[in-house]
């Protein structure tokens, strides 16, 4: 069973091949672009990233988005994390697909938090959803922060032991994007 299940991990990562057809040896186009920053605007602040599944299948905790796709400016990885090297308002969103699980409660609860540089919870967006079957789950948020140096972070806070978030470009995804350098446009979501 084990075996198993790090050969599905390892074929849907993109990381080997599963069966004939359109699954084949799936590759984004976008990671050979991930040291264009010239195709990005000198006004946009952007950045992407997904975690591999190589790096083990999660249960709770922190998910690690290692991986960068497509260029990135004005934010960079850190720890698993994309850190905002400015203050301002960040649309921020992430989409993680989670493996199924054969037991009576298929609750799954994850949230996108932003940590402030010192690594304390700044603000979070939560959200849960209970399916037994394998499904994908989208989480979208706005912060504001006053400096640079916080970080976004994906953290899972309830599921079933054994269960497991699934790795690889074409099934998660944390994205960030700078919308403006004003700290005077509303709530923070703190608290």
């Amino acid at each position: 069973m084990g075996q198993l299940l790090n050969d599905l991990a390892t074929a849907l990562s993109g990381g080997g091949v599963f069966g004939p057809g359109p699954l084949r040896d799936i590759r984004d186009g976008q990671l050979d672009l991930n040291n264009r920053t010239d195709l990005l605007s000198p006004l946009l602040d952007y950045g992407s990233a997904y975690a591999n599944t190589q790096a083990g299948i999660f249960n709770k905790g922190q998910v690690g988005f290692t991986n960068q796709i497509g260029p990135m400016q004005g934010c960079h990885l850190a720890n698993g994390r994309i850190v905002l090297d400015s203050e301002g308002l960040w649309d921020i969103r992430c989409q993680l697909w989670i493996d199924y699980i054969d037991v009576l409660s298929g609750m799954v609860e994850w949230e996108i938090r932003i940590l402030k540089p010192d690594n304390q919870v700044y603000s979070r967006q939560r959200t849960r959803l209970d399916n037994r079957a394998i499904f994908s789950s989208t989480n979208i948020t706005t912060v504001v922060v006053p400096q640079p140096g916080y970080q976004v972070q994906i953290f899972i806070t309830e599921m079933a032991p054994g269960r497991g978030a699934i790795g690889g470009p074409t099934l998660n995804r944390l994205s960030v994007q700078h919308i403006s350098h004003r700290t005077d446009v509303g709530d923070t979501g703190q608290g």
